[in-house]
């Protein structure tokens, strides 16, 4: 509605546009990511530190770039001895885009992974939680 300056009111054909928007803080797609690594076997995220696990202190092994449609994700992982890094790779890779995209509605562009360490089964056993 409109006023017309003579104390009425005429009815405005413009509609209202809406400027609301979703947005994603970078913990939120950490803990999806770390999440869908769950699943994977023989791979775990590095931890250093005693840094708060969805701190920005760094101090795990987990960093994404979130934009208004895109997120890229980098990881730091800790392999198990005996296990097929690509194989692994093309896994979590394919998780990750699936849940981030089923939860958030983001395209994930970029998954890069560095593998820092392998442990043997029983150091994997024995040192790695996820």
């Amino acid at each position: 509605m409109v006023f017309d300056g003579k104390n009425e009111f005429l009815e405005s054909n413009n509609e209202v546009e809406h400027r609301s928007k979703l947005t994603f803080d970078e913990q939120v797609i950490s803990k999806i990511v770390m999440m869908s690594l769950k699943e994977l076997d023989g791979v775990a995220i590095v931890r250093s530190g005693a840094g708060s696990l969805f701190g920005r202190s760094g101090n795990i092994g987990i960093n994404v770039e979130v934009g208004e449609t895109e997120v890229a994700v980098d990881l730091r992982l800790i392999l198990e001895f005996g296990k097929n890094a690509q194989e692994i790779y093309e896994k979590l890779k394919k998780a990750i885009e699936e849940q981030v995209l089923n939860m958030t509605g983001l395209e994930v562009v970029e998954v890069n992974v560095k593998i820092e360490d392998v442990l043997t089964e029983e150091e994997f056993k024995s040192k790695v939680e996820l």
